[in-house]
């Protein structure tokens, strides 16, 4: 409709980075699983990512078969000397997606970032953040964006308000709920909702509030049958 091109990537994630962290005693075990998963170089002894099944690799390969294939279509434009031309690329994610979508912000300026329903890294303490989260950041935090469930099931909101902060995004404000507000929500980047989400007969969740952020099956809708949070997606992802 907006005329972006798009993609939805598939990538290494049988496993969330929580879990393979659970029991590590490395002090930035989430920040190198990440990095091994979105770069495919060997940074973490918990995980085997080749180069090219990484989600950098993934996306070359795409990108490279989309313009071979589609040359009329633009998607050339996200390719320079080979490497994704990352200034021209917006990566948002959910739940797991969103610690990836954060950390390739740590690497790469990218146009935009948007955040659903995480971060939800922690260290190898109690109440601490991931080492990562600290990193400096490639793209400023201007250009990213935070969006959670106050009731998420799977991951506390002062557990993503302490990642989101140590990202950046609290420069702009505290997080702010969307409900019931119109576009650009204070300008804020951490934004919030607690709105009760519909159960779907179609997809049951064990997790509702955690996917009803932006999984089509269980994002509540307007009376006019659109999603709710269509204009805080496009506050998030669309310049």
């Amino acid at each position: 409709m907006r005329g972006f091109h798009s993609i939805g990537l598939t990538y290494p994630n049988d496993e969330a980075v929580g879990t393979i962290c659970a029991f590590s005693p490395r002090a930035d075990c989430a920040g190198e699983v990440r990095r091994e998963i979105i770069t495919g170089i060997d940074t973490s002894p918990l995980v085997s990512i080749s180069q090219s099944n990484s989600i950098t690799g993934r996306l070359v390969a795409l990108l490279t078969y989309m313009h071979s294939n589609y040359p009329n279509e633009g998607w050339g434009q996200y390719l320079v000397g080979g490497a994704p031309n990352w200034s021209l690329i917006t990566v948002a994610g959910h739940s797991q997606g969103s610690g990836h979508a954060a950390f390739m912000g740590k690497l790469h300026v990218l146009d935009r970032i948007a955040m659903f329903s995480g971060p939800g890294d922690t260290g190898n303490a109690n109440g601490l953040p991931a080492q990562w989260t600290s990193l400096p950041n490639a793209t400023p935090a201007a250009r990213q964006y935070g969006f959670t469930h106050q009731q998420d099931e799977l991951v506390p909101l002062a557990a993503i308000e302490l990642n989101w902060s140590q990202i950046g995004l609290g420069v702009f404000g505290a997080s702010t709920s969307v409900d019931g507000r119109a576009a650009p929500f204070g300008d804020r980047r951490q934004l919030t909702t607690n709105i009760a989400i519909p159960v779907s007969p179609l997809s049951p969740s064990t997790a509702p509030a955690h996917s009803g952020t932006v999984v089509d099956v269980v994002t509540p809708l307007t009376s006019a049958g659109e999603p709710l949070y269509l204009p805080v997606w496009n506050y998030m992802v669309f310049p």
